[in-house]
């Protein structure tokens, strides 16, 4: 009896060391894997930091080839061009009809006047005849002053015409400027006008910006219905106006342009020639161009794997891109024309943090 309890104490006790040893083992494993995921976690994280770096003052980001193609990132090389400077103005195409309506008003008033101008002829040769009969005895004197009375309420009424139409006159060309008033005014700008008025010819209002000057005989006005320069068209210079746009403007100008494709009250893009010399600089499309920080950027590619992203601050906005003339890019850089917005995310990732991280 004592043989077998000593075996059954003997045999739990192996059986305890056994669980024993079984759960040490298995804690230090689980503990063991912990530290090797968390080293794993901060070799991942010290690696992605170590991607990011600054390269002449600027952030670059170090890809593998690998990452590279899965992205379908494209490049090109840097091109430099040549153009005339140009500054952007406001435009709007002028609805014509208060003029027609100022064109029939001065018809009419002009009308009425050379009716009342040729019954004043009528009652001139009346009086004339008058004085005749008076001379000769065979009219009273009575019907004489009444005679002259006619006349002379004829060149009253002339008179009251005549100021009329100089204070019309006055005030198109103080609204207008001279030279819309004379297709107006003169019947010899009839077919002009009649070109103006059935919108053949549009009336384009130009204003600048504030801290701008423009000299008409030098410059050149090109417009568009579409953001597009290429296919925008020269304008003809008609006139300064006398007043502007708007408070939010400076000087103003009238313009004629020859185009079926606007209307009245369409606001255009109108491009101005700034001098006759040209500038040269580095063009970027808008293809390549991102927007960080509400700041125009680009991303080049130096070496095989080297992302650097630089501002484009000083670039001048033209179309469908931007003209750098300093010397931010360099000549044996690519430009990144797809895929940078990828490269962003790429180059912030490491800042966002983990959803598992305490």
């Amino acid at each position: 009896m004592m043989n077998w309890l000593i075996k059954s104490f003997l045999v739990l006790l192996v059986i305890s060391l056994i669980l024993f040893l079984t759960v040490q083992i298995t804690d230090e494993n689980v503990i063991n894997e912990l530290i090797n995921n968390q080293q794993s976690d901060e070799d991942d994280e010290q690696s992605e930091q170590e991607r990011i770096s600054i390269i002449d003052g600027y952030k670059a980001i170090q890809l593998d080839e690998e990452v590279i193609l899965v992205s379908g990132l494209e490049f090109e090389e840097i091109k430099v061009i040549s153009i005339s400077p140009q500054f952007m103005a406001y435009a709007e195409v002028i609805d014509v009809s208060e003029l027609v309506s100022l064109k029939t008003e001065y018809d009419g008033l002009i009308a009425d006047r050379n009716i009342v101008q040729s019954s004043l002829q009528n009652q001139n040769k009346i009086l004339e005849r008058a004085n005749a009969l008076h001379k000769a005895k065979s009219l009273s004197t009575r019907e004489l002053e009444k005679n002259l009375a006619d006349r002379d309420q004829k060149i009253a009424e002339l008179n009251a015409y005549n100021t009329r139409v100089h204070s019309f006159v006055y005030s198109i060309k103080s609204s207008w400027g001279e030279q819309l008033a004379s297709f107006i005014l003169n019947k010899e700008k009839q077919s002009e006008f009649d070109l103006l008025a059935s919108y053949q010819i549009s009336l384009i209002l130009l204003s600048l910006p504030k801290n701008k000057v423009m000299d008409f005989e030098q410059q050149n006005v090109f417009v568009n219905n579409l953001n597009q320069r290429e296919t925008a068209r020269v304008a003809t210079y008609l006139d300064r106006a006398n007043r502007i746009n708007n408070s939010l403007y400076g000087e103003s100008f009238f313009y004629l342009l020859k185009s079926e494709k606007v209307r009245a009250g369409m606001r255009l893009f109108a491009w101005i020639e700034e001098a006759d010399t040209d500038i040269e600089g580095y063009f970027v499309t808008d293809n390549a161009t991102i927007w960080y920080a509400n700041e125009p950027w680009v991303y080049v590619k130096r070496g095989e794997d080297l992302f650097i992203r630089k501002p484009l601050g000083t670039a001048r906005r033209m179309d469908n891109g931007w003209l750098l003339e300093d010397k931010l890019l360099a000549d044996d850089e690519l430009l990144v024309t797809k895929g940078s917005q990828t490269l962003l995310s790429e180059e912030f990732k490491w800042a966002i943090p983990d959803e598992n991280d305490d």
